[in-house]
């Protein structure tokens, strides 16, 4: 999205969305709006037929589970003071709590056959997140902090791959969760599980076990492909790694490290699925 020309000329300053600890009103406003537009609020109107209504489960356990509000106030309220008071209740959150929310939306068992798209409501939060410039998006149903949609492509690829690769998956979706904890979020460890995820991948494909840095030699790649992961996962686990910093000093490590870990090895991880999954299958990469 391209900046204003108030924005441009400095007559408006930029909110700092770009702060991974803020939600400007604006942005408030416009997750608020897409959900509504959605009908996420939409409830019966009468007490007699609560329970009946397309998203009158989500609401009440929304009302139960996210606000911690009092069951019995909303079997007396109507549909319009519960939406009301969700409305009250939203927009007096934390920053942090805004982001929960969108997740507990995400998260929520929804009915594939209600009118709901959970999919097209995803979609377009992540453009009002882009738009606002936020520095987060929705991937894989948690609130990342990520900001280009090809970092996002790469990422939900890796995650949708074949059956076969759930360990690959698994570590991906660990390292994904430590990534994004807004509240503490573990950058060494994140790092940890995305070069796991693809030392799996090698030992799938190779159909053996053994460290990345051996096996990934014996994959028909570009040398200058595999002397970079092979020196990543030096990083990660030599005692000069992640672990420890050079001269027995702790390396600082955060976001930017994290970040790049995460998509750089989830494109790997794309790349190989591509290139030798079919052969593997064939009998032999």
């Amino acid at each position: 999205m391209k900046m204003r020309f108030s924005e441009r000329y400095g007559y408006r300053k930029v909110e700092d969305a770009l702060s991974k600890e803020n939600v400007p009103q604006s942005l408030r406003t416009r997750i608020w709006n897409a959900l509504y537009e959605h009908g996420i609020f939409d409830i019966s109107y009468t007490r007699s037929h609560l329970g009946n209504f397309k998203n009158d489960q989500f609401v009440k356990s929304l009302w139960d589970s996210f606000f911690k509000q009092p069951l019995d106030v909303f079997d007396k309220y109507f549909a319009r003071q519960i939406r009301d008071t969700i409305r009250d209740l939203f927009f007096k959150l934390p920053w942090y709590e805004i982001y929960d929310f969108i997740e507990f939306f995400a998260q929520f068992p929804w009915d594939p056959l209600r009118i709901i798209n959970k999919v097209q409501v995803i979609h377009k939060l992540n453009k009002v997140l882009e738009e606002e410039r936020a520095p987060y998006r929705i991937v894989n149903d948690e609130v990342v902090p990520l900001t280009s949609n090809e970092e996002i492509e790469e990422i939900e690829k890796a995650l949708k791959a074949p059956s076969k690769f759930q360990p690959v998956k698994d570590h991906l979706k660990k390292a994904l969760r430590l990534f994004s904890d807004r509240k503490e979020p573990d950058y060494a460890n994140s790092i940890k599980e995305s070069i796991s995820a693809l030392e799996s991948l090698v030992q799938i494909l190779q159909e053996k076990r053994g460290t990345l840095g051996k096996l990934i030699d014996e994959l028909n790649v570009h040398p200058a492909l595999k002397e970079g992961f092979k020196k990543l996962y030096g990083w990660t686990s030599d005692e000069e790694g992640v672990r420890h910093g050079k001269f027995s000093e702790p390396l600082e490590l955060g976001y930017s490290e994290a970040r790049y870990m995460l998509i750089s090895v989830s494109a790997f991880i794309n790349y190989l699925i591509d290139k030798f999954a079919g052969e593997n299958d064939a009998g032999g990469v």
